[in-house]
């Protein structure tokens, strides 16, 4: 007479993900990100999703400690509208490193595409103050954020940096000019709202 019992998960013990080389995982799942976000045909852009999903999970099992696959997993979720699997990704990316300026653009993004313009500029500001202080588009989204807010200081100082860094830009200056032409940062309603 002869027995036997299978451990729970025994599969996923039996190999050793570590012994992997990540590299040319993490290449593969870039590439199939980069040629989703490309595709004009829906299931195209689906069926390369699901390729880097599945390479960048084996990439997690590799290194369950690297905060940017996480991001990249959030972000393919918020691509493919899952977003409570897009929000634990993020916020699993957060608890191994809060001040990760990818992460925390890329939050602030998926924030900031829902219009919860507070929490996305909570994350834009970490990554501002962690390394994105020199990113185009995160400036120019501080800006964009502070102008709905109405803090036209603020406003203007983003959208000085937005244009220090792509002075081709130009629609900025005109920005720039527009709150500057307001002269709301001279008025006793504006110095009462900052006190």
């Amino acid at each position: 007479m002869q027995s036997g019992n299978v451990e729970y998960n025994a599969a996923a013990k039996l190999f050793d993900y570590s012994k992997l080389d990540i590299a040319p995982v993490l290449n593969e799942a870039d590439l199939y990100f980069d040629y989703a976000n490309k595709q004009t045909n829906k299931n195209d852009k689906e069926k390369f999703l699901e390729l880097a999903l599945g390479k960048y999970f084996l990439a997690s099992k590799i290194n369950p400690d690297y905060t940017r696959i996480y991001t990249q997993l959030a972000r393919i979720y918020d691509e493919m509208s899952k977003d409570t699997l897009a929000k634990s990704n993020f916020f699993h990316a957060l608890n191994l490193n809060y001040t990760d300026p990818y992460n925390n653009f890329w939050f602030g993004e998926f924030y900031f595409k829902r219009k919860d313009y507070k929490r996305a500029l909570k994350y834009y500001n970490l990554a501002y103050n962690n390394g994105y202080s020199d990113n185009f588009e995160l400036n120019l989204r501080l800006a964009t954020l502070y102008e709905k807010f109405a803090d036209l200081a603020n406003a203007k100082k983003f959208y000085e940096a937005t244009y220090q860094i792509n002075p081709q830009q130009k629609e900025i200056p005109q920005k720039i000019q527009l709150i500057d032409s307001l002269n709301y940062d001279n008025s006793e309603y504006y110095h009462f709202i900052r006190e």
